[in-house]
């Protein structure tokens, strides 16, 4: 069983657990309206630290993002055991943007700017840690994602403790993106209410501890179970069923579970289609007469903190025997029938779902309690490798075959796609990292995948760059005040994990799709992460291995199908 031993919330509500959840407890909104804010025209209503503690909070040396992650970790390990110098401690983030608002300091060579891989490895190495550090790049899921990457590898017994932060600083990057997409509330979010007009953006760091443990003795949170897949609906609109979140509910949900239930934590942006997708998830499975409650009017959306600080405040308020109220609900605007919270309600069950959705049609749901039993999960199926491919600048290899092309460089890449794939995805208006991905792994699972349920594929990625190529677009787009142009297409393709969405809306890959980020390419490393993902998913196929990409001639792919034996 997976023991929380310590948790830490830095956010502009205050810089520990203790003082966010009384400022929480007391109706207290991080929100505050700005005009211009961050250098982007505009008026917003975002959770943002005021300017004054973002200096006295920021270190020497390190980004705003990077120094939020350092004073969450060292504040909550100040409250364990835990050796970070240990090899059996590993440390890991989740953050949908890591430190991209340090993009365009000139010149990055001198630390500026810093792959979120390298980024979380810079972080791990100013705490001490022994183990490499690992980064998860899931949208809106990747608090959700980095916990449950750390229970598989605690429950394997590849590490005793982990140290989860999820983390993401507000910048014009971001909400220049946000605003091209126009899923942005002018006042404080209203999670789902009639008159919800949109997301807030915030900014937040929050950290866990986690332990292995062979009994539920002892006061304390245990992570009991959780589920991620995809919906293979689309990369940045939730599918109206809910079905994603609906089916995550219902893989870690029992009768005995559902009886011990306080509250449902919703992930609740406040945007139109989000929380009617999610309402109709809740309804879905069975809990629509579970208390929903939902916190981002109080920080913002803080993405890939959101599903840590979220699950920690829950906590907090459960040991109080409360469940708080959705702050700025006043009417249900929603279809899906659910029970929202809208004044403080007392209760003596201590056990809750927090759900998760984010843009790559990702999506999630974990199970917190006190004092859980123990669960004996039965033994994975054995798998092999069925299918290998290598792309490079200068060639594409599949299954030990060269496959003859006349390009090279990036125009390697479309030639690939038109001569072997072109099936009528968004292949040319993705970037160049999603488009190397993408036609690598269409080749792979072409004609592979035949027989197999789509909830029994799965997608697990791993880079250092990403979509950095993306980001400097997206950049360029708006970094001058008389040209400020930024595109939703663009903006998208920013996220690193959006090709697993379009992957797996192209092949139906309804099961768990990950993107994990690393300092370098470290074959150990990815196979271990793998090797716990299949054992704790056991899906009948999983593509996966390394795709980078740094510039238009420098990059490269090398990726695996496994099969069950």
């Amino acid at each position: 069983m997976i023991r929380i031993v310590s948790t830490n919330i830095t956010s502009p509500l205050g810089l520990t657990t203790g003082e966010n959840y009384a400022a929480v407890a007391r109706g207290e909104r991080a929100l505050q309206t700005m005009d211009g804010c961050l250098g982007v025209p505009g008026s917003f209503c975002v959770g943002i630290f005021p300017e004054s503690r973002r200096k006295a909070l920021r270190l020497a040396g390190f980004s705003w993002f990077e120094s939020l992650v350092l004073r969450s970790v060292r504040e909550v390990l100040s409250h364990t055991v835990v050796n970070p110098a240990s090899p059996r401690t590993v440390f890991i983030v989740g953050t949908s943007t890591a430190g991209v608002e340090e993009l365009g300091a000139v010149p990055e060579k001198d630390g500026h700017y810093l792959a979120p891989g390298v980024a979380a490895q810079k972080v791990a190495d100013a705490l001490g840690f022994a183990a490499p550090a690992l980064l998860v790049s899931n949208a809106c899921i990747s608090g959700a994602t980095a916990q449950m990457l750390a229970c598989r590898l605690l429950e394997s017994g590849v590490y005793d403790s982990a140290v989860v932060c999820g983390a993401d600083v507000l910048s014009a990057f971001v909400l220049a993106g946000f605003q091209a997409l126009k899923a942005l509330s002018p006042v404080p979010c209203r999670p789902f209410d009639m008159e919800r007009l949109g997301l807030n953006i915030g900014e937040c760091a929050a950290t866990v501890v986690l332990t292995r443990t062979a009994d539920a003795a002892g006061e304390g949170w245990y992570i009991v179970d959780g589920c991620l897949n995809n919906d293979a609906w689309h990369v940045s609109a939730p599918i109206p069923s809910g079905d994603g979140v609906y089916r995550a509910v219902r893989n870690i949900l029992t009768p005995a579970r559902k009886a011990s239930l306080a509250c449902v934590t919703a992930h609740g942006t406040a945007t139109m289609f989000n929380d009617q997708m999610e309402s109709k998830a809740i309804e879905q499975a069975g809990l629509g007469d579970i208390p929903v409650t939902a916190y981002k009017a109080h920080f913002g959306h803080t993405f890939g903190a959101s599903g840590i600080v979220e699950a920690i405040i829950t906590m907090c308020s459960l040991d109080e025997g409360v469940i708080l109220p959705a702050a700025g609900f006043s009417e249900l605007g929603v279809s899906g029938k659910i029970t929202l919270c809208s004044a403080r309600t007392r209760t003596d069950r201590t056990a809750f779902i927090k759900t998760q959705s984010g843009f790559g049609s990702c999506n999630g749901a974990m199970l917190y309690a006190k004092h859980p039993q123990a669960s004996c999960p039965p033994s994975g199926p054995d798998y092999a490798v069925a299918r290998r491919i290598s792309v490079t600048p200068g060639s594409a290899v599949l299954d030990g075959r060269d496959l003859p092309l006349e390009s090279s460089g990036a125009a390697l890449v479309s030639e690939l796609y038109k001569k072997y794939l072109s099936d009528g995805s968004r292949f040319f208006k993705m970037d160049l990292f999603s488009r190397l991905a993408y036609a690598a792994a269409g080749l792979l699972a072409r004609n592979a995948l035949d027989g197999i349920a789509p909830e029994e594929v799965a997608l697990l990625f791993f880079t250092q760059n990403g979509s950095v190529l993306a980001d400097r677009k997206h950049l360029s787009t708006f970094c001058e005040p008389d040209a400020f142009y930024p595109s939703p297409a663009v903006f998208i393709n920013t996220l690193p994990n959006v090709v697993l969405g379009e992957l797996a809306v192209t092949c139906q890959v309804k099961g768990e799709t990950t993107l994990v980020m690393l300092p370098e390419k470290d074959g150990e490393t990815m196979e271990t992460v793998i090797r716990v993902t299949l054992d704790a998913t056991r899906p009948k196929a999983l593509l996966c291995g390394w795709v980078d990409c740094t510039d238009e001639n420098t990059f490269g792919a090398e990726l695996e199908l496994r099969t069950v034996k």
